[in-house]
């Protein structure tokens, strides 16, 4: 439990992160400087933001409980498959494809398949940035540094989220992102060597773990079927808008892409340590609950006044994943469904500004109805990826990389289907067998919303993919 220094220590340390967003809201004149930082965010900026938005509350607590269920098999799965992907993002499609501030996804799926599915794949997009893992790990913080009622936590969290999205556009969430950074990576990691010398290594863990030898295994911890949705899920970044939209706003195409490979030694070291100290939780106290129990564990570790500073680095990794998701969630809403759907002319900078931090809060109040009813900070997120992926993934996908034709009823069906099968699967449960577990949904609504992209092209005339507006270095 926290002492009264420390909650002195994370008011400062809040106050000023506001404030840092409050002086960057003086710059925000248009959506070229709220959306996109007036694309001048330098390699360091770039390297903070896109580790402190990929990591969040999914990444610092939710691989606790993932790693203390699965064991190692989290690393080498999801870790790997994740990072792994990347190299073609950082290498190839993100210096290639500069996704404009009044290009959106929904504007790509407009342009190929008509407005009906650009505000069909916006809405999905809206509901993907609500983030409902990051708060849902609000809940195991604040009973493990409080003791507080997990709903009150997330408000809070939330109001300041929001506060920092609607203040300072993207370059304020990029600027406090690298204090969160800071913040998280360090007291993170200089607690770890003491915790793993504490529990005798890799020798101790296996000792303690030996009535279960899987969980020290490679891979053998984790069921098949959701091994293999993991491995699925590691291709949601090429349908994800953050991280085009950081390529992006950096101040050159070589700067996103040396970005992007810098942060791949940081985030499979840091991963490693996370999951190895989710293992350590199921070690010493396997009757906790592991991501508070981790918290707790932290805590007793540190003296005072700097365990203040290790819950702003849980606390700063969910806002600056949630308000990564917020800003893009917020314009998606004023400019891919308000204005696709209401509006007869183009909007105005001011108003889409406007509407886009009435999303902020929409998503945020969103989030708060639907986070905690789920039980895992990953079980939350693996749901939204998967709805996400099963709706977008392949009408996303094909839009950007096929050069064949292209009809607006396969974008449509494609959709449509990927939805309908994920609802089925997800909410009748189907058991495969006891190794290779329950049927993952996307497992199926993915190869079917392909299938009926595939039927749907069949169906009607080309829209004409080449009027894509892709900006081409």
């Amino acid at each position: 439990m926290l002492t009264s220094i420390d909650n002195i220590v994370i008011f400062i340390i809040l106050l000023g992160v506001i404030a840092i967003g409050y002086h960057f809201s003086k710059s925000v004149k248009d959506m070229e400087s709220y959306y996109l930082a007036n694309r001048s965010l330098p390699w360091s900026l770039v390297v903070g933001t896109l580790v402190a938005s990929w990591y969040g509350g999914v990444g610092v607590v939710g691989t606790i409980g993932y790693a203390s269920a699965f064991g190692l098999a989290s690393w080498f799965i999801w870790s790997i498959g994740a990072h792994a992907v990347r190299f073609p993002l950082a290498l190839w499609v993100g210096p290639k494809i500069h996704v404009r501030s009044d290009i959106t996804i929904p504007d790509v799926l407009h342009s190929v398949y008509g407005k009906s599915v650009a505000v069909l794949g916006s809405i999905f997009l809206f509901i993907y940035c609500s983030q409902l893992g990051e708060i849902t790990a609000t809940g195991y913080i604040g009973v493990a540094a409080w003791g507080a009622d997990k709903v009150v936590v997330g408000v809070v969290i939330v109001l300041i989220t929001i506060l920092l999205t609607c203040l300072g556009g993207l370059m304020g969430v990029a600027v406090t992102d690298m204090i969160f950074f800071f913040f998280m990576v360090g007291s993170v990691s200089s607690v770890f060597p003491t915790i793993y010398s504490n529990v005798g290594g890799l020798v101790g863990i296996r000792e303690a773990l030996s009535a279960t030898p899987a969980v020290t295994a490679p891979i053998a911890g984790m069921p098949f079927s959701k091994a293999l949705m993991l491995i699925i899920l590691c291709l949601n970044v090429y349908a994800d808008p953050s991280f085009y939209q950081r390529f992006s706003a950096s101040n050159s195409a070589k700067t996103g892409r040396r970005a992007m490979l810098t942060c791949f030694s940081l985030w499979l070291g840091f991963d490693m340590i996370l999951v190895l100290a989710g293992i350590i939780v199921r070690a010493t106290n396997p009757t906790a609950i592991p991501e508070v129990g981790y918290i707790e564990m932290v805590l007793s570790y540190l003296p005072v006044g700097v365990r203040g500073l290790f819950i702003v680095g849980l606390v700063g990794a969910l806002v600056s994943t949630l308000d990564s998701y917020y800003l893009i969630g917020g314009t998606t809403l004023a400019n891919d469904i308000y204005g696709r759907v209401f509006s007869k002319e183009p909007l105005s900078d001011k108003k889409i500004i406007l509407l886009s931090r009435i999303g902020s809060v929409l998503l945020g109040l969103i989030g708060l109805s639907l986070a905690f009813k789920f039980t895992m900070v990953y079980d939350a997120i693996a749901f939204l990826m998967s709805l996400w992926m099963s709706a977008a993934f392949v009408p996303v996908l094909l839009a950007l990389m096929y050069k064949g034709k292209k009809t607006p009823m396969a974008g449509l069906l494609s959709m449509i289907s990927g939805v309908v099968f994920f609802t089925y699967f997800k909410t009748n449960p189907f058991v495969l067998s006891e190794s290779f577990g329950t049927l993952e949904p996307i497992l199926i609504a993915l190869p079917a919303s392909l299938l009926f992209w595939i039927i749907g092209n069949q169906i009607g005339e080309d829209k004409n993919a080449n009027n894509v507006k892709l900006q081409v270095y």
